[in-house]
């Protein structure tokens, strides 16, 4: 599977985060812990099994985004904590207060409740931005491994290219020493030819000389 595939589907589950349907007075929300399972082993099983390296990238992407999801949850917890505890005591705050105090009642509500909000929302941005930091971390380590396997597969291409190259040469020294040798042998052959005719010729002149005085 394309790794743009793998990392919809990690876009599909954050999605689903996103629009789960949350728990009333709280950050948390209700999600099917089969199907979010399911998606994981689909983002895990994209990845080609042979690539060690990417089932540790895989394995520690998990980690960190589980881990950002448990912090999220710990710091919604705290700031549904917080923000209720703010309530409550403008709550018995007003209960304790006479009708004169009613306005300052209602402001101090309001504005606790927008504090509430305020850092709930808070918390869900920090929380979102550990999961995106996850996958940038994730797609960082994936970036590196196709980089050392192209550089690998380059490395290869160029020590056959080289083995080949020096295959011609060699075949191309042989036969170039091979019409050497022929036109050496040729040239032997013609000088010695040259040679036996020279002889010839001394021989026969000197015959010549040695039947000169008789007649």
């Amino acid at each position: 599977m394309p790794r743009n595939e793998v990392f919809a589907l990690i876009d599909e589950l954050t999605l689903t985060l996103q629009n789960a349907k949350k728990i009333p007075f709280s950050g948390s929300v209700m999600l099917n812990q089969d199907d979010a399972a399911d998606m994981l082993k689909r983002i895990v099983a994209s990845y080609d099994p042979s690539l060690e390296q990417a089932k540790k990238i895989i394995a520690n992407e998990e980690n960190i985004i589980s881990e950002a999801h448990a912090a999220a949850g710990q710091t919604l917890s705290d700031a549904q904590a917080q923000a209720q505890g703010v309530v409550n005591e403008a709550n018995n705050y007003a209960q304790q207060s006479n009708a004169n105090a009613d306005k300052y009642v209602a402001d101090t509500t309001r504005q606790a409740e927008e504090q509430a909000r305020a850092v709930m929302a808070d918390a869900q941005a920090r929380a979102q931005q550990m999961i995106e930091d996850a996958k940038a971390h994730a797609d960082e380590l994936v970036s590196k491994t196709t980089v050392l396997a192209r550089a690998q597969a380059q490395a290869q291409e160029i020590l056959e290219g080289a083995n080949q190259h020096a295959a011609a040469l060699r075949e191309q020294t042989r036969q170039d020493l091979g019409s050497l040798l022929q036109q050496v042998d040729g040239n032997l052959a013609t000088q010695l030819d040259n040679l036996r005719m020279l002889s010839q010729n001394i021989n026969a002149m000197n015959g010549y000389d040695n039947e000169e005085p008789s007649s």
